[in-house]
């Protein structure tokens, strides 16, 4: 995956649990790592204790891949590459090269600030050698286009990355391809910019045809082109120059040799299949279940069902429900708005129920760590939390029938092996232990053995040489392991189950290129195809758990991938499958050029050996990673006053951990040069920092006229005042995230605030236009006032957020802020907000709102009062919107109407009703091709000062409130648009307002 660094402020780089962020979620980074570098001829690897041996091997596959892909793009790297390797997925996720939070989905990335690579070691060797080529493709590709890297689109540089780093041929990009010909929903070159043409599939099944028909050599060429123009080509075009052929016609030529090679009848576009054309699905889109259905797991006596759903619309989530019906669905997690797990695994594991049909065990992460829970099927309950001592994570537990133990395959140190925990003892013993991945255990009938798959038996160490996953057995009393001979020569396997006997063992494999569900007898013989649906059997990648067989009953349930959806069906009993006639994961065209990429991938070397690499200690040098223009200007917080204006820039060490942004900028004269450097540390748990600023904010007004001299001659007058207010401030911070969703922030500062005020006085002559003189009269101003501010806040943020707003969840900021010095004050406030979905797609939301400033300076001349009246707090109140008319005649030229607005303290309540647009129409959390949802709202505040006291406390000052109705509109991802039709209850001669913000709903 690429990640294009932007600095359009350098303060945007502070971590996400400092406290420059009012609301988010937190990066928590559990564990301190001590990197090494390990330094080969092209890479330096960082790496740390746990993962030495894995990190060796990785400098060995990035030199093999360094030659590979400098010959395929006729390029070399014009620096050496670096790659930070992490020791597992939840590890990764607390690297700090990568701002913001990172998905389980996410393998890797490659950033374009300083072209690093960044990924977790896979569950396989094979694995993790497929995503660093990927990755390597992008740092070729970053280093080839430059700055024109963004001419090109995600299908475009996904899609080569793919096809570089696995060739023409792979069973997950043709099962694609062929259930978009078979729902005839193939893109076009056009509709390959569409986000929701998954471009990592579509763009690898592209760039596998062009280097089909017009030899791989147009691949390269391609790429070279975007960036032969000064600000780069656009993609399109540079394909069209290099085939020679207009997108028409390649779509076209494209299409023809995707049906021709799997044979398949291009349908008449408004012939569209009906759901009784298909097979019955248990749980699927169909059966209001969502696109998004894996990981199956039935109970023993085959009753109930475990499997993953996004059903919810917001995150997937564990679910139980009726093998008969598919209904009766129980929730059991709450992972989007719940923060206690930080991933299900579903990509790799399913749950594993107990014998008694009511426990049901989970490989999840929380807290960083990987974790067996327990839950309680019946009442949605978590019995029991069984975390691992040592960093990594789990996938695929397995219950053993006499339900004493639970098997389960864990990655530690960057290799997966098999491991036994007792449940009784509480302890837990090591299965196997070497480099080879054993993954998706599974219990035999009578407890004695586990059926695994693994690559041991297909994979050469010494050679770096990854085969397709086999099947083994291992004795649990003696560790023995022996091959399953499954009947099928070549593909990889998957998903092994015993039958309830245990004479015979159901598995998927590619064997032919299409995933199908076989069986065959534990003693060996011929394999029987069961099953073998059009598209395939699979989860969301190849080694996802994608079958399960009831221990009772013999039930079986498969997950199928079909119309860009996953389905669960059943098995029936009396079926047969079809074998592929031809290799269904060949890559159209069928008749290819000679491939270079495939000779490529097929070379096992030269490969260095590990003992020419050179390793080097950690050293936080840092360099250059972005600069951007700054983009306005702040105040407050315990950063205080940043500059407007200018050039902003971004510095940080390899790993992220230290950073360091510099923004300065110009705006007039020389008093009026300004700047902010400050120095973050992200080290450790706890985040601090540093700042240091001079800041002067200019304001004014101009007057113009026509005078006249002495003796009657005009004169043209323009004149500026100029109020100058420069902040010099010197300040830190810590910050220290609980959990991601709770964190507690601190900050202090010391600030001198200074006042100027300057008359600028231009004369011309009022007859011919000409400049006579410039007159500056430097009026001097107030004292400068000499501040030490403080500040502390406990934060939580479990919120899940749809298009365009949050839908489910909690957030509140609890904060404090003492200021001591010529101002005396604590500025106080509470923000909560709660979030509801009472019935889908409806979210109530609720915010209450106290701001208030205490204490002898909090009600000083020189601070702006607290305003009711803005659009994010009571709509339709806004200070633009009142006119004299409103206000009551006084003796003194008040308006109480507006004045009843600010104060030095204030309430606010907001509630909403809101509905995706979309989902008016679906009964889900929908939000269709242009993200919008509408709302109702009712608002209601108060301000009052220490003189003037609100009414709840036998005070004057009175509510006001407001009602209406909008709509908002996420504008291509850039904004969000929020349209308002408001009523203030409380202006009896105001009827309904229009007012537009830009903004999320709160």
């Amino acid at each position: 995956m690429m990640s294009i660094a932007l600095a359009a402020i350098a303060l945007a780089a502070l971590p996400t649990s400092a406290s420059a962020q009012y609301f988010g979620q937190n990066k928590v980074q559990y564990d301190d790592f001590t990197f090494t570098v390990l330094e080969t001829e092209h890479f330096d690897i960082y790496y740390y204790p746990i993962e030495a041996d894995a990190a060796r091997l990785v400098g060995q596959m990035a030199e093999r891949w360094y030659t590979r892909l400098s010959t395929l793009l006729g390029h070399e790297l014009s620096s050496k590459q670096p790659v930070v390797l992490y020791a597992s997925h939840p590890e990764f996720e607390q690297t700090n090269v990568i701002e913001g939070l990172i998905s389980e989905a996410t393998g890797g990335v490659t950033e374009g600030g300083r072209r690093r690579v960044v990924l977790p070691l896979a569950a396989s060797l094979a694995e993790t050698d497929h995503v660093l080529g990927h990755e390597l493709v992008h740092a070729f590709q970053y280093d080839i286009l430059g700055a024109a890297i963004g001419r090109a689109p995600l299908w475009f540089i996904e899609g080569m990355a793919e096809y570089l780093s696995i060739g023409p041929r792979n069973p997950q990009t043709a099962m694609w391809l062929r259930d978009a010909a078979l729902e005839d929903a193939l893109p076009s070159i056009s509709d390959l910019y569409n986000p929701n043409y998954f471009p990592y599939r579509f763009g690898h099944a592209f760039w596998a045809f062009v280097g089909g028909r017009f030899g791989d050599r147009a691949v390269a060429s391609a790429l070279h082109r975007v960036g032969s123009v000064q600000g780069g080509m656009d993609a399109t075009r540079a394909v069209e120059l290099t085939t020679e052929l207009d997108q028409k016609a390649l779509t076209e030529a494209w299409h023809t040799s995707i049906y021709e090679l799997y044979g398949i009848t291009k349908r008449d576009p408004e012939e569209k299949r009906s759901d009784e054309e298909l097979p019955r699905a248990l749980l699927a889109e169909r059966t209001g279940s969502g696109s998004m259905n894996v990981g199956p797991s039935l109970s023993p006596n085959g009753e109930r069902i475990a499997f993953l759903s996004e059903r919810s619309r917001l995150a997937i989530e564990l679910y139980v429900a009726d093998t008969k019906t598919g209904e009766n669905v129980k929730r059991l997690t709450s992972t989007a708005s719940d923060p206690h797990f930080e991933s299900l695994q579903f990509l790799g594991s399913s749950g594993s129920w107990a014998p008694d049909n009511r426990r049901l065990a989970v490989a999840t992460v929380q807290r960083g760590r990987g974790a067996l829970a327990i839950f309680d099927t019946t009442t949605g309950g978590i019995l029991d939390n069984i975390r691992m001592d040592e960093r990594g994570e789990i996938f695929q537990p397995s219950w053993s029938p006499d339900g004493q133990s639970i098997a389960y395959a864990a990655q530690i140190g960057g290799f997966t092996d098999l491991y036994l925990y007792d449940l009784s003892t509480h302890q837990t013993r090591r299965l196997t232990e070497d480099a080879f991945a054993d993954v998706q255990p599974t219990w035999s009938p009578d407890g004695r053995q586990l059926l695994f798959v693994t690559d041991r038996y297909t994979s050469t160490l010494d050679t770096l040489t990854f085969g397709t996953m086999g099947l083994a057995t291992m004795d649990v009393a003696t560790g023995q392991m022996a091959e399953v001979q499954t009947g099928l020569t070549g593909g990889q396997v998957s998903s092994p189950q015993w039958t309830q006997d245990g004479s015979a063992i159901v598995f998927v494999s590619d064997h032919s290129g299409r995933p199908d569900l076989y069986r065959v007898a534990l003693a060996g013989g011929e394999a029987t195809i069961l099953v073998s649906p059009p598209t395939g059997i699979s989860g969301i990648t190849p080694l996802s758990p994608a079958v399960s067989v009831a221990r009772e009953t013999n039930l079986t349930a498969y997950t199928v991938f079909t119309n860009g959806e996953y389905e669960i069906r059943l098995l029936d009993p009396e079926a047969r499958g079809e074998m592929a006639r031809v290799d269904m994961a060949r890559l159209p065209p069928a008749d290819r050029q000679p491939s270079d990429v495939a000779a490529q991938l097929a070379q096992e070397g030269p490969l260095p050996t590990a003992q020419s690499f050179g390793t080097s200690g950690y050293k936080k040098k840092m360099a250059l990673t972005g600069i951007g223009q700054s983009l306005g200007a702040s105040t407050g917080g315990p950063w205080g006053t940043y500059v407007s204006g200018g050039i902003s820039m971004l510095f940080s060490d390899v790993l992220g951990n230290h950073l360091l942004p510099v923004s300065f900028g110009v705006e007039g004269r020389v008093k009026d040069i300004g700047g902010q450097v400050a120095y973050i540390n992200r080290v450790k748990r706890w985040n601090w920092g540093l700042v240091a600023s001079h800041i002067p904010l200019r304001s004014g007004y101009v007057d113009a006229g026509y005078t006249y001299t002495e003796d009657g001659y005009p004169l043209y007058i323009e004149q500026t005042q100029l109020l100058r207010e420069t902040t010099t401030e010197l300040g830190g911070m810590v910050a220290y995230p609980f959990s991601r969703a709770l964190r507690a922030e601190f900050g202090v500062s010391g600030q001198r605030i200074g006042f100027n005020q300057e008359v600028e006085t231009y004369i011309y002559d009022g007859v011919t236009g000409a400049f006579i003189q410039r007159e500056v009269e430097d009026l001097g101003g107030a004292p400068a006032l000499r501040l030490v501010s403080t500040n502390a806040a406990l934060v939580r943020d479990s919120t899940a957020f749809g298009a365009v707003s949050p839908v489910m969840g909690q957030r509140f900021r609890l904060e404090v802020s003492p200021t001591f010095g010529n101002l005396s004050m604590n500025v106080a406030s509470l923000d909560f907000r709660q979030y509801f979905m009472p019935v889908r797609p409806l979210t109530l939301a609720f915010r209450g709102l106290h701001v208030g400033r205490y204490g002898s300076g909090g009600e000083d001349s020189r601070l702006y009062p607290l305003f009711l009246g803005y659009p994010s707090l009571v709509r339709g109140y806004d200070s633009g919107s009142f006119s004299a008319g409103e206000c009551t005649i006084t003796n003194d030229g008040s308006c109480p109407e507006f004045d009843r607005l600010v104060g030095s303290r204030m309430i606010v309540f907001n509630s909403e009703a809101r509905v995706p647009l979309f989902g008016l129409f679906t009964g889900n959390l929908d939000y269709g091709p242009v993200p919008a949802e509408l709302f109702g709202f009712f608002d209601a505040g108060m301000a009052w000062t220490r003189a003037d006291r609100p009414s709840f406390a036998n005070g004057s000052r009175p509510w006001v409130t407001s009602a209406g109705f909008g709509a908002r509109v996420n504008l291509f991802g850039f904004a969000v648009g929020e349209f308002n039709a408001a009523r203030a209850l409380d202006r009896p001669g105001k009827g309904w307002q229009f007012v537009f913000n830009l903004r999320p709903g709160f």
